[in-house]
């Protein structure tokens, strides 16, 4: 018997304030990571901590600053072709979910004969979903970073380091599987950063 696909892929265009939201976070993340890994805190040596210390609080004031917009050009302003709220965020509908079962199973079963998923077979709902679990990671991450150290709940300290490494795993994974659509031709980062890659698919369609 056929496959029935119930949940076609759609096409979806970042708009311009996603495009951007997502690189300043992505530049500010990478930023916020690496001085994280090598900077000295005051809970660990004492004193006010050292440059990079210093360098990783004033980077996350902007970095809560990129993240805020980012779920406003996701949430408020998400342009007449991109992903609803709905699609990032599908917990809470049984047909978006239905749809998510859909996309892993579709992708699943492309693993097991050996073929690499495209964008198109996770488009319609896992891929958004995996990106609004990203966006609820960056924020608890920023979120908990800024309360501890300027808002004087320092016991969220301890959740942000841990938060951390979940967003090191899904920064990993994330960046790889990005790094595999644009070896595998479908230059999913320049149609998510340029102009140009997006009028050229564009084209193409």
């Amino acid at each position: 018997m056929p496959e029935t696909d119930h949940s076609a892929p759609a096409a979806h265009e970042p708009a311009t304030g996603t495009r951007l939201a997502h690189l300043a976070v992505a530049a500010l993340v990478a930023a916020q990571l690496t001085t994280g890994s090598i900077m000295s805190s005051p809970m660990e040596g004492g004193g006010g901590g050292d440059v990079w210390f210093l360098a990783h609080r004033l980077v996350g004031l902007g970095a809560v600053g990129a993240v805020a917009l980012l779920w406003w050009a996701a949430l408020v302003r998400p342009g007449r072709r991109a992903v609803s709220p709905g699609a990032l965020f599908p917990w809470f509908s049984a047909g978006r979910r239905a749809a998510l079962r859909a996309d892993a199973l579709r992708a699943a079963r492309k693993l097991r004969a050996a073929r690499l998923p495209q964008a198109a077979d996770t488009g319609a709902a896992l891929a958004p979903a995996v990106h609004g679990l990203g966006l609820l990671v960056v924020a608890a991450v920023a979120l908990t970073g800024a309360l501890g150290w300027f808002g004087g709940l320092e016991a969220l300290l301890a959740l942000h380091s841990a938060l951390v490494t979940v967003l090191w795993a899904y920064l990993g994974g994330h960046v790889g599987v990005a790094l595999i659509h644009e070896l595998s031709g479908e230059g999913r980062l320049g149609y998510m950063f340029l102009a140009r890659a997006r009028a050229r698919q564009g084209s193409i369609r």
